[in-house]
C-alpha cells in the first residue's frame, strides 16, 4: 500500500494539477499502465470449478484433500475459534470441522469477481452445514462465506483467505 501512495504522490505532482491529474487519469504505482485481464471470464469459471471441487473435498471429509486449495501462507477465519496463520493451525481446525459426526457441508458461490490485473479474485456465497454434537442432537447451520484466490506462478488459483459464518442468530 505505501508503494501505491508513493506512486501517486510522484506521478501525481503536487497542488491542483496533481488533484486533477488524480480525479481524471487516476495513479499507477512507478508510473507504469494498468495490465487488464483478457482473460477475466476464463479466471472467474476456473474458480468456480475449484470451488465446486472444493465442496467434493469437503465431502471426503480428509483435512489434506480440503488443505489442497490453501496457499502455504493462507489465513482462515473460522468462526467462533483464532485466526488460523500457520498451515498446522488451518489444518486442526478443518480436521476438527470435518471430524464432526454425521457432516454434510456444501456451499455455492454467489459472486465471483476477478480483478482487472488477473492477480487476485474474491468469491462469495451460502453455505449449508449438518452435523449431529456429542449427544447426537442434529445440528443445522447456514450463512455466509468469503474466499480470497491469488493466482499461482503455474497460471492456477489457491485461496489465500478464507472465512464463513452462520445467519443464525448467537446461542444465548
Amino acid at each position: 500500500m505505501n508503494d501505491f501512495w508513493a506512486g501517486c504522490r510522484s506521478s501525481a505532482g503536487a497542488g491542483v494539477l496533481g488533484l486533477a491529474i488524480l480525479l481524471v487519469g487516476g495513479c499507477r504505482s512507478g508510473g507504469g499502465t494498468l495490465t487488464v485481464n483478457p482473460n477475466t471470464r476464463a479466471d472467474e469459471a476456473a474458480i468456480r470449478r475449484l470451488d465446486a471441487d472444493w465442496v467434493k473435498a469437503g465431502a471426503t471429509k480428509n483435512p489434506d484433500e480440503w488443505m489442497a486449495f490453501y496457499t502455504p501462507d493462507a489465513v482462515v477465519l473460522p468462526p467462533n475459534e483464532k485466526v488460523a496463520k500457520t498451515k498446522e493451525a488451518i489444518r486442526a481446525s478443518v480436521a476438527g470441522l470435518l471430524g464432526l459426526p454425521g457432516l454434510v457441508l456444501t456451499w455455492t458461490p454467489s459472486k465471483v469477481e476477478v480483478a482487472a490485473s488477473g492477480e487476485l479474485a474474491y468469491l462469495y456465497g451460502a453455505y449449508e452445514f449438518t452435523a449431529k454434537d456429542t449427544h447426537g442432537k442434529p445440528i443445522n447451520d447456514y450463512g455466509k462465506n468469503v474466499e480470497i484466490w491469488k493466482k499461482q506462478p503455474d497460471g492456477g488459483w489457491k485461496c489465500i483467505v478464507d472465512t464463513w459464518n452462520s445467519d443464525l442468530p448467537a446461542a444465548p
